[in-house]
């Protein structure tokens, strides 16, 4: 194992030390992130069987003195293209976003209900019809392999697909193909019990397999089906330019102010809001932002502090401790005149647009949601601070936008056009909400919880509808016209999977729920409120306190939904599991599931995303690289007698370490200032591969973190 990753670093730096190209410009070549080529430069992970076959093609291209550089359009097994290209590096079939052709057709009167319009009981479009077809074609089994793959993916989310369309946890599909394609060389029936956004049925649709894809939350269910569906991009493109000349004076209205430069009508693109604060000490009240900036040398440098002066009594005050009280725009950015964008204060006149705005002269009712939030344990924070419906969760402004959107999106006539034209509504999420936390640099990332800034971001609508076009455009144009399998969406518990036949799915990969982790139907309220339609959690397999759901309970629903994963999979067949989570007791809970299901765990596997999440960067105790379980359904009746008595967890840590060759790996932060650090985070992930097999006993990854820092003693640990 050691002689192939030296092999793997020695062509990787005899590749740029002939081609004279960068490690970026490497990366691209490959199909891979900055950070992957990084690591397998230095032997800490592997690439997988593919990209090492791209690798040593690549060494032999340039052995033979042919000239390699990357195109500003980089593809990854041929069919996921890389967000680092333009769009006009993409060429793209539609050269204008915003054509006229070809005719789509609009009614007067909006529909009442695009969601209900798309679904049919269970049944998404025309997935109940595709599954009697799919079942019929496939009665046989498809070939599988008898053995489990040797591979440490290394797959990255810098892909137009994966960026099309957020969602609280994706597993990037280029990898899943590499999975899919070995377990079923000659193609077959793929499904996935917990779709969620439906990166499984890209896969399965690339690789030419037919694919099923359950899920409880209608949200999520909407978005697998656009994920995986593959409108014409003419059609799409149309679409849009009918939706933005019906929106064309409204926006103008809303989001217009005059350049301080030339005197010109511009169009906002963003607008800063502060809250009034209250000090914990003297209890004066006074505006965040006037005394919680620091700028640096750089926009990088620039930050909101989290402890300061209070200008009212002097004392330290921690930003975390301060009570609120209203909200008030201080800065707003356009671009004009000028060839960058610039920031000003608000005027008179921008201040009377926010004013009239609020009196709700522009909205469009019934075309916006005013559900209440529940009680739930992701939901406290935003309703301790007044956004107790989902309308409040926007400015007024924006939700008027959001309103005209909603209602020009439901006068389209065709629904899977609606649909795909709705999935760039959708993919908005938090990005337009009082949720979408200010950063100077620009941008604001959608977190998988809902927390109310201090300092919060008011995108312009309709901009950054346009500009999630593109990339769903981007998606349409590389990825979805190279889809050749078939696929079926059902909303529907995994625990009752009563519409598929005993043994008739050839190969299922899953991401299930993580525990207490991420609370799906909670999150998904923000986009379950605009369709109308939601999640039913009473069979949400999840450690919930408010829905009452304890850490066995969690252990039950998974073992209902594994069982019922066996009774579909064909004898011999594979089921994997994407998996990670910092707690034992999770842990313990799932792999019993597993095990009580049927199911024999016959290898792991690491399955590097490459990029960190944003609970990771921001919590010691949030571990790092998933967990892909390779799990067998037996082609004959046999009991699982492999299980020992537990090695106790220091000695299972100091066996570990002591039979580990390689250096412990290190965390590089390329986008901010920060010292490489050990990855205890991935050394945890090697360790569950090396004691949960042997049964040994677990650890939390806090308890695992200190134990590492007492047996090797090194200096500048994670804190």
């Amino acid at each position: 194992m050691k002689a192939e990753k030296t092999a793997i670093s020695d062509q990787l730096r005899l590749i740029r030390e002939q081609s004279h190209i960068s490690t970026p410009e490497l990366a691209q070549l490959i199909g891979t992130s900055f950070a992957a080529v990084q690591q397998w430069e230095r032997s800490y992970i592997s690439p997988s069987p593919q990209q090492q076959k791209k690798i040593s093609e690549l060494l032999e291209k340039i052995q033979r003195g042919e000239i390699v550089r990357p195109a500003s359009l980089v593809l990854q097994n041929g069919t996921f293209a890389s967000r680092g290209a333009t769009r006009q590096g993409l060429q793209s079939k539609q050269s204008d976003l915003f054509t006229r052709q070809p005719k789509v057709q609009i009614e007067e009167t909006p529909a009442p209900s695009l969601f209900s319009a798309i679904k049919n009981g269970q049944f998404i479009m025309d997935s109940e019809d595709c599954l009697k077809e799919i079942f019929a074609d496939r009665s046989m089994p498809a070939r599988t392999e008898s053995n489990p793959v040797i591979l440490e993916m290394s797959a990255g989310k810098n892909t137009y697909t994966y960026d099309a369309h957020t969602y609280h946890t994706k597993v990037p599909p280029q990898g899943i193909v590499e999975f899919i394609n070995h377990y079923l060389p000659e193609g077959g029936l793929v499904f996935d019990p917990f779709s969620g956004s439906g990166m499984t049925g890209v896969a399965a649709r690339i690789a030419g397999t037919d694919v099923i894809l359950n899920e409880l939350s209608p949200a999520a269910c909407f978005i697998s089906h656009n994920f995986t569906d593959a409108i014409p991009s003419s059609e799409f493109c149309a679409a849009i330019r009918i939706i933005s000349d019906a929106v064309e004076e409204v926006r103008r209205q809303l989001y217009t102010t005059e350049c301080r430069e030339c005197g010109k009508d511009t169009e906002i693109l963003y607008t800063v809001w502060s809250y009034h604060v209250l000090c914990p000490d003297c209890k004066a009240e006074f505006l965040l932002w006037d005394h919680c900036r620091k700028y640096g040398r750089t926009v990088r440098e620039h930050k909101i502090l989290k402890e300061f002066p209070c200008p009212s009594c002097g004392q330290t005050v921690k930003k975390r401790s301060l009570g609120r009280t209203t909200s008030e725009p201080v800065m707003l950015g356009y671009k004009c005149c000028g060839k960058s964008q610039v920031e000003h204060q608000l005027t008179d006149l921008d201040l009377a647009v926010i004013n009239k705005a609020d009196t709700g002269c522009f909205l469009e009712q019934g075309y916006f949601p005013v559900t209440e939030l529940p009680d739930g344990v992701n939901l406290k924070q935003p309703m301790k601070h007044g956004l107790t419906s989902i309308d409040r969760f926007y400015t007024m402004r924006n939700l008027s936008a959001m309103s005209h959107l909603w209602k020009q999106v439901h006068r389209l006539s065709d629904p899977r056009l609606a649909s795909s034209i709705a999935f760039i509504f959708t993919s908005l999420y938090q990005r337009v909400t009082r949720l979408s936390e200010f950063r100077f640099w620009g941008g604001s990332g959608n977190t998988a919880r809902f927390n109310v800034p201090f300092i919060f971001n008011e995108a312009n609508v309709f901009v950054t509808f346009e500009r999630k076009a593109v990339s769903i455009l981007d998606h349409l144009e590389t990825t979805a016209v190279n889809y050749k399998g078939r696929k079926a969406v059902v909303c529907n518990s995994a625990t009752e999977l009563n519409y598929i036949p005993d043994e008739s799915v050839d190969f299922i990969f899953t991401d299930p729920p993580f525990g207490s982790n991420i609370n799906y139907s909670e999150m998904n309220m923000l986009w379950e409120a605009w369709l109308g339609e939601f999640t039913d959690n009473t069979q949400e397999a999840i450690v919930n306190s408010v829905q009452g759901k304890s850490i066995s309970d969690y252990e039950n629903l998974m073992r209902q939904s594994l069982s019922e994963c066996y009774r579909v999979l064909r004898k011999g067949h594979w089921m994997l599991l994407v998996f990670m989570n910092s707690s034992k007791d999770v842990w313990e809970a799932l792999i019993n599931a597993v095990h009580n299901a049927g199911f024999i765990i016959e290898r792991l596997d690491i399955f590097d995303k490459q990029h960190g999440t944003f609970k990771q960067f921001v919590s010691n105790n949030t571990a790092g690289c998933d967990l892909v379980l390779h799990c067998r359904k037996q082609a004959s009746t046999q009991s699982d007698d492999t299980r020992q008595k537990a090695v106790k967890r220091d000695e299972s840590i100091v066996r570990f370490m002591a039979g580990r060759k390689d250096e412990i790996p290190t965390t590089e932060f390329l986008h901010v200032t920060r010292d490489n650090e050990p990855d205890l985070r991935r050394l945890y992930s090697e360790w569950l591969m090396y004691a949960l097999p042997q049964h040994h006993e677990l650890v939390d990854f806090s308890t695992f973190r200190d134990l590492i820092n007492q047996i090797t003693s090194v200096e500048g640990n994670v804190n």
